[in-house]
């Protein structure tokens, strides 16, 4: 391949226009918790609709006690993730994980759950999964 081969192929390639959030993302991301979209479980009860790729959606009537989302603040401070938990009036619990595969594509995945082991096991060990257990140990403490 000589060089103008070469120069064109670098010219005419494509680039792709979505950011593709990766593990250094995910490494390098700031996590923080978002108070001021819960609401305090002595408040009135709100309905609230939690949506699920695949499934349908869950309505509920309660509160969101807990919120924590994963900024990119190297790139554009886009969100790339995000937990929520919410308490129905039934003292059950919804939980809700969005991520950012890229630019454009969300993913939603939400389950009903019984108890804090379930909250645990949806959530996960990761960073943000260990802020949302730290957060809800927190305000727990207030019921």
């Amino acid at each position: 391949m000589g060089f103008l081969d070469k120069l064109f192929k670098s010219v005419s390639t494509p680039v792709d226009p979505l950011h593709k959030v990766t593990e250094e993302d995910h490494r390098n991301a700031l996590i923080k918790e978002r108070m001021d979209l819960c609401s305090s479980i002595y408040s009135a009860p709100k309905n609230e609709k939690v949506q699920s790729d695949g499934r349908r959606d869950i309505v509920l009537t309660g509160w969101q006690i807990c919120n924590v989302e994963e900024r990119d603040t190297r790139h554009d401070n886009r969100r790339i993730g995000y937990l929520k938990l919410f308490k129905t009036k039934n003292d059950k619990f919804v939980c809700q994980r969005m991520t950012l595969i890229d630019d454009e594509e969300k993913h939603y995945y939400a389950s009903t759950v019984e108890d804090i082991v379930d909250i645990k096991n949806f959530f996960g060990n990761d960073g943000l999964g260990v802020a949302m257990i730290l957060m809800l140990d927190r305000i727990s403490k207030e019921w």
